[in-house]
């Protein structure tokens, strides 16, 4: 059986609690992509349309998007999946894109990586910082 690579998310969410749906929907707008988005392939000049339009365009050097729906993710969060200590571990691998970019000269955004590969989705249940993937 063909081991996946782990993609760690560490969300700063408790999806329980309804005060915590302002930090949620900034977390989807930083990792989860729409489903009506559509790349199988890694087409930059998509990327760089996304990017813009989203305004995260060299936010962080390397960021991380989850393409499912959010109520996935939610499952996830809220303890659906393998618990291991602090943390839970989905059931089902999620497409991923990784992908590098940097700011350009306005209104440029310049990627040079894009990559897409199947990870599992770690939700850490203490973790009191910003999304972190590794």
């Amino acid at each position: 059986m063909r081991s996946a690579t782990l993609l760690s998310l560490l969300f700063i969410l408790a999806l329980s609690d309804g005060a915590d749906c302002q930090d949620f929907e900034e977390f989807k707008r930083k990792h989860i992509l729409p489903t009506k988005f559509l790349t199988k392939k890694v087409d930059l000049d998509v990327w760089v349309k996304y990017l813009l339009k989203n305004k995260l365009c060299g936010r962080t050097e390397m960021q991380s998007f989850i393409k499912s729906n959010e109520e996935n993710i939610k499952k996830i969060c809220n303890g659906s999946g393998s618990v291991s200590g602090n943390y839970t571990k989905s059931k089902d691998l999620f497409e991923v894109y990784l992908v590098k970019s940097s700011k350009g000269i306005q209104p440029k955004c310049i990627i040079t990586k894009c990559t897409l590969g199947n990870y599992y989705v770690i939700n850490d249940h203490i973790s009191v910082v910003y999304p972190l993937h590794c």
